[in-house]
C-alpha cells in the first residue's frame, strides 16, 4: 500500500519542481517588464526603437503555418554558438526585445536560419554620395552564387513557391497555396514568380503581409545590456 502513495508522491513532486523552475520563477522575474524611459541611453522609450504593431496579419500567417517549428526568433551569445557570426544579427537578443510581443516566437529548433533580424539592413553612401539601403541578414561570401543581390519580398516570394529552386538541399516545404495563377494581362505583375507566356502565378494576401512581417523582423539596434558584439561588414559600394 505505501509503494503506489510514495510513486504518486514523486511524481507530483517532480511535476511541483519543474512547475516552480520553468513557469513560476521566470513568470516572476520577467512578468512585471514594462516599457520605460531610457535616459541613460538618450532614447525616450522603447517604442522609439520597436516597433508596436507589426504586419498583424503577417504574425499570423507565421504562426498558422508553423513557421516558428524550423525557426527561430532568438540569437545566441557567441559562447553558445555562431549565430553571429553566420550574420543572424550583430548581438545577442534579450528579454527586452519582446517587450511588445505577447507570446515571444522564439522557437526551439533550428531546421532553418534564424529570423530573429531578417529585415537588417544598413545605409551605404555610395560613390556618387547617394545613399543605398543594403540588406545585412546571413553572411554569405560575397562570391557565393546564391547570394541574392537583396532579400526583399520578391526574393520571399520565390523562396515561398520553390525553396530548392535557390537552394537545392533547403528542407522548406514549398508553399504554392500563397500564389495564384493568373492569366497574363496587358502588364505582367511584377511580383510574379513564374510565367510560361500565357499564365503567371503571383503572390495573394497573404504572402504579401508575410513578406511584410518578416521584412520588420530587425533586433540589431544596441542596448545597454546587449551591446553589439560584431559590427557588420561595410558592403561593396
Amino acid at each position: 500500500m505505501q509503494k503506489p502513495s510514495i510513486l504518486f508522491t514523486g511524481i507530483f513532486g517532480a511535476f511541483a519542481v519543474s512547475l516552480g523552475a520553468m513557469v513560476l520563477i521566470p513568470h516572476s522575474q520577467l512578468a512585471s517588464l514594462q516599457p520605460q524611459v531610457q535616459w541613460d541611453e538618450g532614447a525616450n522609450s522603447p517604442s522609439d526603437v520597436y516597433p508596436q504593431k507589426r504586419s498583424v496579419v503577417g504574425r499570423d500567417v507565421y504562426v498558422a503555418e508553423g513557421c516558428f517549428y524550423c525557426h527561430t526568433q532568438q540569437v545566441r551569445d557567441p559562447q553558445y554558438g555562431p549565430d553571429m557570426e553566420r550574420g543572424w544579427g550583430s548581438r545577442r537578443t534579450v528579454a527586452r526585445d519582446y517587450l511588445y510581443e505577447d507570446v515571444p516566437l522564439l522557437g526551439s529548433q533550428r531546421l532553418g536560419p534564424d529570423l530573429a533580424n531578417f529585415g537588417w539592413t544598413v545605409k551605404v553612401t555610395q560613390k556618387d554620395g547617394t545613399e543605398k539601403t543594403v540588406s545585412m541578414w546571413r553572411d554569405e561570401h560575397e562570391d557565393d552564387p546564391k547570394k541574392p543581390a537583396e532579400r526583399n519580398e520578391r526574393w520571399i516570394y520565390k523562396h515561398l513557391f520553390n525553396p530548392r529552386a535557390i537552394f537545392t538541399d533547403s528542407k522548406c516545404p514549398p508553399y504554392r497555396f500563397f500564389f495564384e495563377k493568373k492569366e497574363i494581362g496587358e502588364k505582367p505583375s511584377p511580383n510574379a514568380v513564374e510565367t510560361d507566356g500565357k499564365f503567371e502565378y503571383v503572390p495573394t494576401h497573404e504572402a504579401e503581409r508575410l513578406a511584410d512581417y518578416l521584412l520588420s523582423l530587425d533586433r540589431t539596434h544596441e542596448l545597454k545590456e546587449s551591446p553589439t558584439v560584431i559590427k557588420p561588414k561595410e558592403a561593396k559600394k
